[in-house]
């Protein structure tokens, strides 16, 4: 459910037009278009992960976490921490803590390369593959409610302006 604005619309967004104006006057950089347009992906970014949050809270997962379990079983074969870092999007130093806890919680096991030492290889464990089939079912289905007012053709638009805007942000830096 939306917030209200003061003319009684819904706005994700409560920020009326009259905050903007003092930026306006006072930073000739300001955008108020690109300003409302991030205020609005950092909202709705909130609430999905409050939502994920709340998804996961029962299986005792962050998001976070959950995205490591989906990502390894999506490959289904082991895979380096260097590679499962750039699946996410994040940092080195996260994606150690991640699985750390995800192996202290014995969801996935880890190996040393045979070749490398330095490299690790991760897998989920049995533990991980029965939680991950257990969360998969529905999480799928509240994906789907959660953009169903949205077309195929809309979905596409939407990932492709996703990409545009982090490629403005740049790559995260391992």
């Amino acid at each position: 459910m939306g917030d209200r604005d003061s003319r009684g619309n819904d706005d994700i967004i409560g920020w009326p037009d009259a905050h903007f104006l003092g930026h306006r006057k006072r930073f000739s950089e300001f955008d108020a278009s690109a300003m409302r347009a991030l205020l609005a992906l950092r909202t709705t970014a909130q609430r999905v992960e409050n939502a994920l949050g709340s998804w996961f809270l029962e299986a005792g997962l962050t998001p976070q976490k959950f995205g490591v379990l989906i990502v390894l079983a999506a490959e289904g074969q082991p895979i380096s921490l260097s590679d499962l870092r750039r699946y996410l999007g994040t940092t080195q130093a996260n994606v150690t803590g991640l699985v750390a806890g995800l192996e202290r919680d014995g969801y996935i096991d880890r190996k040393a390369s045979s070749e490398d030492r330095r490299v690790s290889y991760i897998s989920l464990s049995r533990s991980g593959k029965r939680i991950v089939a257990s969360l998969l079912p529905p999480y799928f289905a509240k994906n789907k409610a959660a953009l169903r007012g949205l077309s195929a053709s809309e979905k596409k638009t939407f990932v492709e302006l996703l990409n545009k805007i982090a490629r403005g942000f740049g790559t995260v830096e391992a």
